[in-house]
């Protein structure tokens, strides 16, 4: 399998932000710089930046993706216009989307090689920072989060580079099918005590889960609704 990038963001400030509720910091809206290669640490991409350091990045959240697809299921299906890098990744891939691609799944891309470490889990900001009400409950709701990267080898990547399938250990394990198993801990135990089963699973991803499978809870988090 080979993905093709449509684009590179990563160069971010921090900024301020206003909502009716409340006040707060993100470097949630990036850019591409369309720069001639870009270089990746175990942290992620040397030009970005994380301002909730608790809750983003990391070595295990290093690189966030989202699927193209996405953009345009959204906005044909709620009738909105979404911005580039409407959610905060630093790559936007084409043709494929989180039922493509599996826990642990291996990629190299220019000298980099990633491997995918969990789905990502959106909070309210999509909503408040796009002003799109309830966003964010839906894409998690609907299973198309996105998910993330750790840098198993730092180096450079090109804008026209390919993220290229090296390595599939779990290919039962799609990041759409976790999703849909977390959202509904009741019912999914025996494949959510699989999938924590799994070495390549983020550590924070990995407690998270683990408290949605002993309490069996459904829907989604607090920190996922509209502020």
């Amino acid at each position: 399998m080979k993905i093709a990038i449509e684009n590179i963001f990563c160069a971010t400030k921090e900024r301020t932000y206003n909502t009716k509720t409340k006040t707060f910091s993100s470097s949630y809206q990036k850019k591409t710089l369309h720069k001639n290669h870009y270089s990746v640490t175990h942290t992620g991409f040397t030009l970005d930046t994380q301002s909730d350091k608790q809750h983003h990045g990391g070595i295990d959240k290093a690189v966030c993706v989202y699927s193209q697809k996405y953009y345009h299921y959204l906005e044909s299906k709620y009738n909105i216009t979404l911005p580039l890098c409407a959610f905060g990744e630093n790559l936007s891939i084409v043709g494929v989307d989180d039922s493509n691609i599996c826990l642990g799944d291996q990629f190299i891309c220019g000298s980099v090689l990633f491997e995918v470490s969990q789905p990502r889990q959106p909070c309210w900001k999509i909503s408040s920072i796009l002003g799109i009400k309830n966003l964010t409950a839906t894409i998690v709701k609907e299973a198309k989060t996105g998910f993330y990267f750790r840098v198993i080898k730092e180096g450079v990547i090109k804008p026209t580079d390919r993220l290229e399938l090296v390595s599939r250990v779990h290919p039962k394990f799609t990041i759409e099918f976790i999703n849909h198993i977390a959202y509904n801990a009741k019912a999914h135990q025996e494949s959510i005590l699989a999938v924590l089963q799994c070495d390549e699973l983020a550590q924070a991803y990995h407690t998270s889960l683990s408290k949605r499978y002993k309490n069996k809870e459904q829907g989604i988090q607090n920190w996922q609704l509209d502020t």
